[in-house]
């Protein structure tokens, strides 16, 4: 079990290309002016956590690559395994991220457009959320940006098979 906003959630192993192509087809559905573009691999992958809370973390990724890019933006999300890890990235050829925003991007309440309120834009809240879950799951977010190229790389560790995690 774990903590999450104060709810004890179940941990089971979570299959995260099935959360990708959820997230997708929802990101599909609310940017169809954005291009968007899977690279998942034929292996199953399988992380431990929360499901729910884990999808949340890729919707939000996605909805941040829509609401922050205009329309014709290429969005490719990635997953790889490899390390111990589950590597899940999402890049885009969209504007970038202010270079005095990048080291501040995961913040609480931290908004691209700081001349935004809550009512026309979002809380700020989305990437915070990204950070707290990955890292509540033993992950690490970091993220890279430039003008053409802006790429979120979330490491989710994967059980080892003769672990504590291990079936059996």
């Amino acid at each position: 079990m774990s903590r999450c906003g104060g709810h004890v959630r179940p941990v089971h192993p979570v299959d995260p290309t099935r959360l990708v192509l959820d997230a997708a087809d929802d990101a599909r559905a609310a940017g169809p002016g954005h291009v968007w573009l899977l690279d998942l691999p034929e292996e199953s992958v399988t992380v431990t956590g929360d499901e729910h809370r884990l999808h949340q973390v890729v919707g939000n990724l996605l909805a941040n690559a829509r609401t922050h890019t205009p329309g014709g933006t290429r969005v490719v999300v990635r997953l790889r395994p490899g390390g111990g890890t589950a590597r899940l990235t999402v890049t885009d050829d969209g504007p970038g991220i202010p270079g005095d925003l990048v080291p501040e991007v995961f913040g609480r309440f931290v908004r691209a457009d700081r001349s935004r309120s809550r009512g026309s834009g979002g809380t700020g809240l989305g990437l915070s959320i990204v950070l707290a879950v990955v890292t509540a799951h033993g992950g690490t977010a970091e993220v890279t940006s430039r003008p053409g190229h802006t790429e979120f790389t979330l490491d989710l560790p994967v059980p080892r098979p003769d672990g504590p995690d291990a079936d059996g």
